[in-house]
């Protein structure tokens, strides 16, 4: 086990602080800190340096993974007492500190300390969280996490945002907490916002909750109105379970402060009220199941096919740019009847007329697909993608020879056609892993995800959502678009991942 002087060093390279630093939060001299990580000098648990020192270090822990950290060290050092809150947090590092925390851990053993232990007639309350009030970002995060996970798996969180300028709603780790349980236990969260007019702030909320747009998780909605100007309010819903009130000033100066509330009259009806408001708000985008293909072909439809210029982003190689020949060899390949094929073959007959007059009118195709995923690609001889491309259900894996022709159906469009344009990335972030965007410019936004069991199509012509996406793609797209011999360069990566498949799968 690591002695108090070595977990002092441990804490103060976590956080980069430095002896001077430290002092002068103490308000001490730096000598004294330099004997006390070396071991010379002792600092025990109720001495007035401990507590500021706790506190310092505390109020430097901003990030769920700061505490994250510090759980990790108590574990280690087995110390009883599970850091829950900010005050479980601070007794566990004074203990983890202090000379004498030893001694302390024995004396506590495993049990509360008694003026913590809930009285028999307030045992339920305690243990539900009825009426607990948490201080501040962090705080918040911690009493929310046992609350969701409790949640049963494809259950939904209602959340409503009385101003989009609320800074809790945006803090990290309250957006990392909704949306990592959310993908754990595949909950639907129904966020319902009070828009300002303040595009900045309704920005910055998409792109905290961006990765969740994309995968469906979270379906944004938005009412107009009056902001309240006192305080602004978050509620978070649990269905039957809880409800968390949010609370904060509109300068968010202050920290945030939240309740939870247990009693089911009360979540109850703000069960009712949020249907209510729910029923009147705008949905800022639309999902659609793999189920629906129709619906589905004729939003690609109108993204490829529709005048105006287009930016993709996507994590795979696009089978829009297959030649005829080679779209009808891979459909003979998935053993359809006669009429199934025929009525496919002529409705890619009919996308690739319009894809095609749409580029031949001047509009720019913007396109950036990873290196990464055709080096995958090469190396396993086949492309797994979205059944939807050859209007089925579910996922299909292209074949060697498909691949092949897409890559084909690439170079062509990008020697004959000046106005299509492919960047290629050696890899992109995790935010485009296994889904694609379509960024009708001005005009409407598609995002295809297929990390889920079944691909999700999700689609918005709400202005505020399409620019959000549009700078995204800007960014990315600057990463490399420019460059002298790019265009080149593009062609020699394509012929080269081609031969490379020839070479390992085409026999």
């Amino acid at each position: 086990m690591t002695t108090p002087a070595e977990n002092l060093r441990s804490l103060m390279a976590y956080f980069g602080v430095s002896n001077k630093e430290l002092a002068q939060a103490l308000d001490i001299d730096p000598s004294l800190v330099s004997r006390w990580i070396s071991g010379q000098r002792r600092i025990s648990a109720a001495s007035p340096p401990m507590e500021a020192m706790a506190e310092y270090f505390l109020s430097r822990s901003q990030r769920i993974d700061d505490v994250n950290w510090l759980k990790a060290q108590f574990e280690a050092a087995a110390l009883p007492t599970d850091p829950s809150s900010v005050k479980r947090t601070k007794q566990n590092l004074i203990m983890w500190l202090a000379s004498d925390g030893e001694c302390l851990r024995r004396n506590l053993g495993s049990a509360a300390p008694e003026a913590d232990k809930p009285q028999p007639q307030e045992k339920a309350a305690v243990m539900a969280g009825s009426g607990t009030v948490s201080v501040g970002c962090l705080d918040i995060t911690l009493a929310l996490k046992p609350l969701l996970r409790a949640i049963p798996q494809g259950g939904t969180v209602d959340v409503f945002l009385s101003n989009d300028q609320l800074a809790t709603a945006v803090n990290g780790d309250v957006a990392e907490l909704l949306q990592s349980i959310a993908g754990q236990a595949n909950l639907t969260i129904r966020m319902v916002v009070c828009v300002s007019g303040d595009t900045q702030a309704m920005s910055r909320l998409i792109d905290a909750y961006m990765g969740s747009v994309i995968s469906g998780r979270i379906r944004l909605f938005i009412v107009h109105g009056m902001t309240q100007t006192v305080t602004n309010q978050l509620h978070l819903i649990l269905p039957e379970k809880a409800a968390v009130l949010v609370t904060e000033t509109p300068s968010s100066a202050a920290p945030p402060v939240a309740t939870i509330v247990t009693d089911a009259d009360f979540v109850a009806e703000m069960q009712k009220s949020f249907a209510a408001t729910f029923r009147y708000a705008q949905p800022i985008l639309s999902i659609y199941g793999d189920e629906y293909t129709r619906n589905i072909l004729e939003i690609l439809f109108m993204e490829y096919c529709a005048p105006g210029d287009l930016d993709v982003v996507k994590d795979n190689i696009n089978p829009m740019y297959m030649s005829r020949e080679g779209y009808d060899r891979f459909l003979q390949t998935r053993g359809h009847s006669a009429e199934e094929y025929a009525w496919r073959s002529a409705e890619f007959a009919r996308f690739k007329a319009g894809n095609d007059a749409v580029l031949q009118s001047g509009a720019v195709f913007r396109e950036v697909i990873p290196l990464s995923r055709l080096h995958q690609i090469a190396r396993e001889g086949f492309c797994r993608m979205p059944g939807l491309y050859f209007m089925e259900r579910g996922y299909t894996n292209v074949d060697a020879q498909g691949c092949l022709d897409i890559l084909d159906g690439y170079i062509r469009y990008m020697e004959a056609m000046p106005n299509f344009q492919l960047l290629i990335l050696d890899d992109i972030a995790p935010l485009h892993a296994d889904n694609c965007w379509h960024i009708k410019q001005n005009q409407s936004l598609a995002l295809n995800d297929w990390s889920g069991d079944v691909p999700v199509m999700i689609h918005s012509d709400q202005i505020l959502l399409i620019r959000e996406f549009q700078s995204h793609f800007d960014k990315l797209w600057a990463k490399g678009a420019g460059a002298i011999g790019s265009r080149a360069n593009v062609i020699s990566i394509l012929r080269d991942v081609a031969g490379q498949i020839e070479r390992r799968t085409i026999r």
